[in-house]
């Protein structure tokens, strides 16, 4: 896991550094490559506009544009940014598995979740069958200790996962089965932004998605998703799931135990199997944990900071933090599986 202090950024040059878990040395890492502002004023939307035919190829080398400097400094401009960066309209979160809300027209605060938990690395909307190619993040407000974005290399953790597995996954694919308990989580009100049933499945009809009500009122939902996917834009295979994210035994041991004593396996509100409903050995869901830590980059956020992600190649996750933090989230280029 590289730890980029601010020490290494240097104007339009590469974030780099040596260090490997304090002890071992890695190759500098290219991921998130920086531009700063050609001025203090620079507007950033304005600034993109003219300057995609650089920023696109970027993009697609590094997966990852970190943009420090420019003028930043409401909602409003990060949207016309995004807006200025995608080739098409800013997108709506659907089928939600964390609380979120707008503070622009499709503009969200990033996930709503507890300061001192930290977020695991993942790539936006896997499960879906339409998910964004970029996802875009300002910092409007650093925390005061913590709360980086990491980001991981998925083209990279692909590379690292066991061949054996890989071909697992290939094969038997991910079901991703949640379960909407009253009180725990999102209902499913919130997650599909509707109180009317049939529009629920009407979605899941759409998206693929197996929608059981159940005796109480209760629903269970069931889809099922490649675990690799090739980038449309490159043709190159990223390890695109939640297989792990969503895995029971990614839980703090004592969140787990607690889950599962409460609900049992098949009643708990996230969990993954194969495809075939085969269980997911919790020693596997280990290795991917670890492929995607190996790829590991942090960065201290500064305010006004904007990162774009290509949403296939790079994952993104949160570290816990203390104080205020405030960091909003765009989605761009809806792409749609076959």
């Amino acid at each position: 896991m590289a730890d980029l202090s601010d020490t290494s950024l240097q104007d339009t040059s590469l974030l780099r550094d040596t260090s490997f878990n304090g002890s071992e040395t890695s190759p500098a890492s290219t991921t998130p490559y920086l531009l700063t502002a050609p001025r203090p004023d620079a507007d950033l939307a304005s600034w993109v506009r003219e300057c995609r035919t650089l920023v696109d190829p970027l993009l697609r080398e590094h997966g990852a544009l970190l943009f420090r400097g420019f003028r930043v400094p409401a909602a409003e401009d990060f949207q016309a940014f995004a807006q200025a960066a995608s080739d098409g309209p800013l997108l709506e979160y659907q089928d939600r598995s964390t609380p979120r809300y707008e503070v622009g027209a499709r503009v969200y605060v990033s996930t709503t979740y507890p300061a001192n938990e930290a977020i695991h690395l993942h790539n936006e909307g896997t499960y879906w069958r339409t998910w964004p190619l970029k996802i875009a993040f300002c910092c409007l407000e650093p925390s005061a200790t913590g709360g980086e974005t990491p980001i991981a290399d998925v083209r990279k953790v692909y590379a690292a996962v066991d061949p054996d597995i890989r071909e697992l996954f290939r094969e038997r694919q991910v079901m991703y089965v949640r379960n909407y308990h009253p009180g725990i989580g999102l209902t499913w009100q919130d997650a599909f932004q509707t109180t009317d049933p049939r529009a629920v499945e009407a979605y899941g009809a759409r998206g693929g998605i197996q929608i059981e009500w159940r005796a109480d009122g209760r629903l269970r939902t069931r889809q099922i998703r490649p675990a690799i996917r090739l980038h449309p834009r490159t043709g190159e295979p990223v390890w695109f799931n939640h297989a792990a994210f969503f895995h029971v035994s990614s839980l703090r041991p004592r969140v787990r135990d607690a889950l599962l004593e409460a609900f049992g396996e098949e009643e708990l509100p996230y969990h993954t199997y194969f495809g075939d409903g085969g269980p997911i050995d919790p020693d596997i869901v280990a290795h991917l944990r670890e492929a995607y830590v190996a790829q590991k980059v942090t960065f201290t956020w500064r305010a006004h900071d904007v990162l774009l992600l290509d949403n296939m190649s790079v994952a993104h996750g949160r570290e816990p933090y203390t104080g205020t933090r405030k960091v909003i989230v765009a989605m761009t280029d809806a792409h749609s599986e076959a």
